[in-house]
């Protein structure tokens, strides 16, 4: 047996001693040496990314451009993977700007506008249309107050019966007498009403003011609709990237046809040759 014979007799032999990587960190490496390129590669697809979509993708660039050979296939790939790369680009473009949208960044946009101070923020609901039902509700308990010659707890159900019920709901939702209630309250039934009645105001503002924050607040989302320009000159850098190994990948693979249709015309021709000769 001569010396190379003897190597590859002892390298066969060691390879089937081998077991591979036993540790972690080396069975993660030995992992990547079988990953293909290109989106095949589950290192490219994202968890929440669909590898069916991908796969779709591929088998309709493939329809489309006709490859032949694995150097024209792999550049469809690479093709695929730009226009997969790009859809992320649109997606992640478009959380973004859902995200500067969401109600609660709405809110605090018109509350910097409205130069409201601390305490005085506005919130989600207040980015909704005034409830009628709440407003009919306060002008009238502002009406019965203003019926009452005097407020007593004993003229309530008769002069002021949507005043009376509200004290008998509270009272209720505290486990107490309507009595009791009002004892435990400051100034009793008048300090009660006054609580009620500048309550009602305070509602009353909000809806009178609630047409300007639904504009301001539609004016920021239009706003938005827009990034800022860091985040836009991110994107764009990305895209023009994209946009480039796109049109790599696609001169590539029209250059490695255009080589395979000569090299098919000449070997046609040099095929044609000695039957030429031969007649």
């Amino acid at each position: 047996m001569s010396t190379s014979e003897q190597r590859l007799a002892a390298n066969r032999a060691n390879a089937l001693k081998s077991t591979g990587p036993r540790s972690v960190e080396g069975k993660i490496e030995a992992k990547k040496n079988a990953t293909r390129h290109g989106l095949l590669s589950t290192q490219l697809l994202l968890d929440d990314e669909c590898p069916d979509e991908f796969q779709r993708l591929q088998w309709e660039l493939r329809s489309a451009l006709g490859p032949v050979g694995h150097m024209e296939l792999a550049l469809v790939e690479r093709i695929a993977i730009t226009l997969w790369r790009q859809r992320r680009l649109v997606t992640a473009e478009t959380a973004a700007i859902g995200l500067s949208r969401l109600p609660r960044k709405v809110a605090a946009g018109v509350t910097s506008e409205m130069g409201l101070s601390y305490g005085l923020e506005l919130g989600e609901d207040d980015l909704q249309p005034y409830d009628r039902d709440r407003l009919a509700w306060c002008n009238a308990v502002i009406a019965e107050v203003q019926n009452l010659e005097q407020i007593n707890p004993e003229s309530l159900p008769r002069l002021a019966p949507t005043i009376f019920e509200q004290l008998v709901s509270e009272a209720q939702e505290d486990g107490e007498s309507v009595e009791v209630f009002l004892s435990a309250h400051k100034d009793g039934i008048t300090g009660f009403v006054a609580e009620l009645i500048a309550w009602c105001h305070e509602q009353l503002k909000q809806a009178e003011k609630r047409p300007a924050v639904l504009s301001l607040g539609q004016q920021i989302r239009a706003r938005r609709l827009i990034l800022p320009n860091d985040p836009i000159e991110i994107f764009s850098r990305y895209q023009t990237t994209l946009d480039n190994q796109l049109y790599k990948a696609l001169r590539a693979l029209r250059e490695a046809q255009e080589w395979r249709f000569k090299t098919l015309d000449a070997k046609a021709g040099s095929d044609a040759e000695p039957l030429e000769a031969a007649a």
